[in-house]
């Protein structure tokens, strides 16, 4: 039997702490500075997003 061993989706990091980010069959698991990297962008992206609609009313 093959021992799998996990590591970051992203870059293939495998000596940091590991974050589930998916709930489907496939895991995705993401490395603390990749998960802050993507998530962040995410969080700023909905914010412009808002702002631009509050300006628009």
């Amino acid at each position: 039997m093959k021992k799998r061993l996990l590591n970051c989706t992203d870059c293939g990091d495998d000596t940091s702490i590991l974050s589930q980010v998916s709930s489907g069959p496939e895991l995705i698991l993401l490395c603390s500075d990749c998960y802050n990297l993507k998530y962040s962008k995410e969080v700023q992206n909905e914010i412009y997003y808002e702002e631009k609609e509050k300006e628009k009313n």
